[in-house]
């Protein structure tokens, strides 16, 4: 929580120090339409994801079980755990920094170098130096998604949405289906490590498509609309 106060502190100082400004700047105040973007945001990614995550289950034959020993304890934890880091790189991505970058060189120049600089801070926070083709892979993947995120909230002029989006795709992935193992098992848990069956190139090509590609040009869609 500390953390997240110091953030906010900087980013006051920031926007205060160079565009005369205060927290309003990124939209934190909440309104009746900012309430609905958050609700948008975090129904979109758990919808898509889950039936996404079913699917590929049942397609590698793998199911899901219920973790029956799953405490609101470890939940409340968790949840702490997954809000904490969204809202870290949502502050310095998605918030003064980028209304500030967008004021100086518009909103194009502004999301992309919001986004390529997404994609390279995730080389340092999963450490993958020296791994080539999962460093350009991690680049493309979340440069894609921090592209998404600052989209949002340049369309919206508040970090609600782009939070939203990220903390229902990682609420999804880590805390619904437990695809984190720095948290562990979570509510739901596969039944093998791996998948007992594997579809086919073909399936396994089409799956990737829908797990990479297809949720990003749906939410551009959507973004493009507001």
């Amino acid at each position: 929580m500390i953390g997240i106060l110091i953030q906010l502190l900087i980013s006051w100082f920031l926007l205060r120090l160079i565009e005369k400004k205060n927290l309003l700047a990124i939209g934190i105040d909440l309104s009746s339409q900012r309430l609905k973007y958050l609700g948008i945001g975090l129904l979109l990614p758990i919808l898509y994801y889950s039936i996404l995550f079913i699917i590929l289950s049942y397609v590698g034959k793998n199911p899901y079980q219920i973790n029956n020993h799953y405490t609101l304890g470890k939940f409340l934890d968790a949840f702490w755990y997954v809000f904490k880091s969204v809202a870290f790189e949502t502050l310095i991505f998605q918030g003064a920094l980028l209304y500030i970058l967008i004021q100086y060189f518009g909103s194009t120049k502004a999301i992309l170098i919001s986004a390529i600089s997404f994609g390279i801070y995730h080389w340092f926070s999963w450490n993958l130096f020296g791994q080539i083709s999962t460093m350009i892979i991690t680049f493309l993947t979340t440069g894609v998604m921090g592209y998404l995120w600052a989209v949002a909230f340049d369309k919206t002029k508040s970090i609600y949405l782009p939070l939203a989006l990220h903390f229902g795709y990682n609420f999804t992935s880590m805390i619904l289906f437990s695809k984190d193992k720095n948290i562990g098992q979570q509510l739901f848990f596969q039944t093998y490590t791996t998948d007992p069956y594997s579809p086919g190139t073909m399936i396994s090509i089409l799956l990737l498509t829908f797990y990479f590609i297809v949720f990003p040009i749906l939410l551009f869609l959507y973004l493009r609309s507001i």
